[in-house]
């Protein structure tokens, strides 16, 4: 049938086009067209591309998307195309637009360097060439003064949407154009000022990018005497245009606000006041006030703040909230009245504008000594009975992260936490753990309040103890977090107190886990329940800090350096929670115990990554990457726990930037898709060598992992970011059917989220309205949450290494054209077991790779570390008189549905075990 429709094309292209491209999209869209079919296809549309440029270049761009494979063909015959002298000016745009992705060509054949080819579609006529020209001018390579020069003019074009791409175009060079004219700097700068002015508010929002990016240009070119004045204007200028009629342009103002470096403090100030100060009434700085005057007072930018923070968009509320964090680091005075503003927002209908207030509270405390009033803490009391578990959540942190000053209000404290919890029963761990943290950094107060209530700890007359009561087990968690306060001059808690806390270890131990282990907990309430009123304080005032531990893995020295670690952790990185204890440990319990702290809170990451706010995520993770790799470097050796957490890492940081991408899916142009898609692939890559290259894993391991590959292919799936709709069913299917497998050989548990998809893949056999398919992966997104899995320390990673004997580019391997050549090598494995199939890859281009089969056999017994010579024949040796090949060693995937069509190569797809070496070779002369 396929082989009908190709002579179709042939026979009726130049008799009845329209017909014969019709047929070829369908031919190019169908996914059971084989590879020769397209092949044949692409020479016949290549041949027609001078004659019917509009109809072909499209029909190209689709060949290259579902087939990378011919992508270099169509490079070739797309830069053959534009430099034929007959070539229409209209048809560049296209054409250019299918080498944007591809650096392949030389600088000489570049046609993103020809200056002439660039001018002449800045000046076309057509007004989708110039915009189009203007929103990819980062990708031309002419010089900087022209690129300026053009983009200035075009900003004056008549049409709106290409003044805005020229400013979009602007904001680009800004960041990849280094420009030290600062006249020319002031002339771009300026010409935005007048564009916040335009009518189109389209222009308006470009022109406050433009404004952020040039002005913060313009500061950096200026002296330093000048350099405060400057961004004074800029900070002004962004303030008016906060003020704007539409919600999107304000959002952008307020975005650009938090971009800001430097800002004095009276005018920070003066956004947050009502009327003008006296410090800015005679100020006036240079810039737009309105259309006719070029001055602005600075007392113009009053209530600037507070009207963002009451606007009637809460995507303007949470913008303004973003931008108050961010300016607080540059004045105590400004942070302290910003609190109150914060505290009027915290009863905001938007969950995601309560949501940042709270966050920015917290980041407040983190930052100064906040001072709060009673006014402030029945506000975030309100927050914790809010119904959003996120909420909730948030206004825990803040309240774990404030000095309270007086004894009534960390009871009001303690007691808004006891009825959250009384409230939201699931809360437990997390209420549990912050009361623990408040109590060791004011524990005068903990004495106080645990004397009131001692009788309601004591057992009742029959002898039976009430601790199934949540009040109770709330505040024996209170109580045994006093002893490890910062005060040192603390009453004493009466010891039969932990004792009765041992009868909870397991409850309260597992709200504790960020802290301390349960065998720590144990001996640490066993230690304490045996010292009398008096001597508690003493005890752990004299022997635990300055007792040194004769024994390195004592449990008790243990349990010291780990609680008093803890006191004054960081709450986004956990550097210092984890880090002492962890000098005592062996590197098997570290990392255990720091990884199952990691994988704890990655659940709380969770909804920050829903709601995308990626900028706090990558700031945590990479946190606790840093503190993963020196826990490595302190041990000296690389552990399999170590490294299966880092690449978890890595996954969780991959999801939640394709999350945000899948979050603004309607707005996807088509290299946002092609972003999406790119990021997905390389996320699933990772779980692929996560699940392959880690030896001994558990099944709930490999659940964990399968459902995070379900996740990435179902994402692909409902953002619409792939075009094989129908591989990509099988791929998913596959997985799923693996999970039913583990799920009947262990009884695992499925989530919500897997059930869900399960019907989801069932439903869609009988749909075939691609919309509600779409849907239902859509739902069953929604019910994904990552578990918490428990990692032993005994798992292994697979690691090859190959080096190259005497080789380097100055020392290269020498050759004869057309004849083999051996190559020297050394090659190392770490914990391979010998069931593996190893191959050997020597990459000379992209389409020629040559792969040896490595027999273990032939090289000793299966060892945890084995190192071997080899020599390495490489056959195909070009005629030039210098190259080089890269080599490395890939396991095959065996497990791996798709089969590759290698003839003396491997069936399935392989997996890196190392980075790729490169050896230089030189003719022999």
């Amino acid at each position: 049938m396929e082989h009908r429709l190709l002579s179709d094309v042939q026979s009726t292209l130049s008799e009845n086009p329209e017909h014969a491209f019709m047929v070829a999209l369908s031919l190019i869209t169908n996914p059971f067209t084989s590879n020769p079919t397209i092949s044949s296809l692409l020479d016949t549309l290549i041949l027609n591309l001078q004659n019917c440029p509009n109809k072909v270049l499209p029909l190209l761009a689709t060949i290259s998307l579902k087939c990378p494979q011919l992508s270099s063909r169509i490079i070739s015959a797309v830069q053959e195309f534009i430099f034929l002298p007959s070539v229409r000016i209209a048809s560049l745009p296209h054409a250019l637009s299918l080498l944007l992705t591809d650096h392949s060509y030389t600088i000489g054949t570049d046609p993103f360097c020809d200056e002439s080819l660039f001018l002449s579609l800045c000046f076309w006529q057509c007004v989708k060439s110039r915009r189009w020209v203007t929103k990819n001018v980062g990708a031309f390579h002419v010089r900087p003064s022209v690129l300026l020069t053009v983009l200035l003019g075009i900003t004056k074009d008549p049409y709106p949407c290409v003044r805005g791409a020229a400013l979009d175009g602007l904001v680009t060079l800004s960041n990849h154009v280094a420009i030290d004219d600062k006249s020319l700097v002031e002339c771009c700068y300026f010409r935005a000022t007048e564009l916040l002015f335009d009518v189109q508010k389209s222009v308006r929002c470009a022109a406050v990018r433009v404004v952020c990016e040039w002005g913060q240009l313009l500061v950096a070119l200026n002296q330093e005497k000048c350099k405060r004045d400057w961004s004074d204007a800029v900070f002004i200028q962004l303030c008016l245009m906060a003020r704007d009629m539409d919600m999107n342009i304000r959002v952008s103002a307020f975005d650009a606000l938090g971009k800001i470096q430097m800002v004095s403090e009276d005018l920070l100030m003066q956004c947050l006041s009502k009327k003008a100060l006296d410090s800015t009434k005679e100020k006036n700085y240079p810039g737009r006030y309105t259309v006719k005057l070029r001055i602005i007072p600075a007392s113009a930018i009053a209530f600037t703040f507070v009207q963002g923070l009451q606007d009637e968009f809460h995507e303007v509320r949470r913008s303004a909230c973003c931008a108050l964090q961010k300016l607080m680091a540059f004045s105590s005075e400004f942070t302290c009245e910003a609190v109150h503003v914060l505290m009027d927002i915290l009863n905001d209908d938007s969950t995601v504008v309560r949501l940042q207030a709270l966050e920015t509270l917290r980041l407040i405390s983190l930052r100064v000594q906040l001072k709060v009033e009673e006014s402030h803490l029945h506000m975030v009391k309100s927050c914790l009975m809010d119904g959003s578990a996120m909420i909730r959540s948030a206004s825990r942190k803040v309240i774990q992260s404030i000095k309270l000053p007086k004894l009534k209000m960390f009871r009001l404290c303690t007691e808004a936490l006891m009825k959250n919890l009384e409230l939201y029963p699931l809360d437990e761990a997390d209420v549990f753990s912050v009361l623990y943290k408040i109590g060791r950094t004011h524990g005068k107060y903990v004495a106080c309040i645990i004397q009131e209530v001692l009788q309601e700890l004591e057992p009742s007359f029959d002898g039976k103890l009430g601790f199934h009561n949540t009040r109770t087990a709330a505040l024996l968690v209170l109580a045994i977090s006093a002893p490890v306060s910062f005060d040192r001059e603390i009453c004493s808690i009466p010891p039969q107190v932990f004792s009765y806390a041992v009868t909870l270890l397991g409850r309260i131990s597992n709200s504790l886990l960020d802290l301390l282990d349960q065998s720590t907990l144990f001996y640490y309430l066993s230690r304490c329940s045996k010292f009398t009123a008096v001597s508690a304080s003493e005890f752990f005032k004299g022997e635990l800090l300055n007792s040194q531990p004769k024994n390195s893995n004592d449990d008790f020295a243990k349990m010291s350096d780990w609680i008093y670690a803890g006191c004054s952790d960081n709450l986004i990185g956990l550097k210092k929670v984890t880090t002492p204890y962890l000098h005592h440990l062996n590197s098997d319990d570290a990392a255990t115990s720091y990884t199952q702290v990691i994988f704890q809170q990655v659940r709380d990451l969770w909804p920050m990554i829903q709601l995308g706010y990626m900028d706090e995520v990558i700031q945590t993770l990479r946190n606790w990457k840093f503190e993963l790799k020196r826990l490595n470097k302190n041990f000296h050796q690389s552990t399999g726990i170590l490294s299966f957490t880092m690449k978890y890492l890595n996954v969780i940081k991959l999801y939640g930037k394709a999350w945000a991408y899948y979050l603004s899916r309607g707005d996807l142009q088509f290299n946002g898709t092609d972003v999406l898609e790119a990021l997905l692939q390389k996320t699933e890559r990772r779980l692929k060598e996560m699940l392959h290259r880690f030896l001994d894993l558990g099944r709930e391991e490999e659940l964990h992992i399968l459902e995070f590959t379900l996740v990435t292919r179902t994402l692909r799936l409902s953002s619409g970011a792939t075009c094989c709709f129908n591989a990509c069913m099988i791929e998913l299917k596959s997985a799923i059917s693996r999970v039913e497998q583990l799920h009947r050989e262990r009884s695992i548990e499925l989530s919500d989220f897997i059930t869900e998809l399960q019907n989801a893949c069932e439903i869609g056999k009988s749909k075939n309205d691609a919309t509600d398919k779409l849907y239902l992966f859509q739902a069953s997104l929604d019910l994904f949450s990552p578990k918490h899995i428990v990692l032993s320390g005994e798992i292994k990673y697979m690691v090859a290494d190959v080096n190259i004997f005497e080789n380097s580019f100055e020392n290269p391997i020498t050759f004869v054209p057309g004849l083999p050549v051996g190559l020297s090598l050394e090659i190392t494995l770490y914990n391979i077991s010998c069931e593996a199939r190893l191959w050997l890859t020597m990459t000379l281009t992209e389409k020629s790779t040559q792969f040896i089969f490595l027999n273990f056999h032939e090289f000793g017994e299966c060892n945890e570390m084995r190192k071997f010579p080899f020599v390495a024949p490489f056959y195909r040796t070009p005629k030039v008189r210098y190259f080089s090949i890269k080599i490395s060693i890939g396991m095959e995937c065996l497990s791996d549905v798709q089969r590759l069509r290698h003839k003396n190569g491997p069936k399935h797809e392989l997996i890196q075990l190392c980075e790729e070496k490169e050896v230089h070779l030189s003719l022999a002369q």
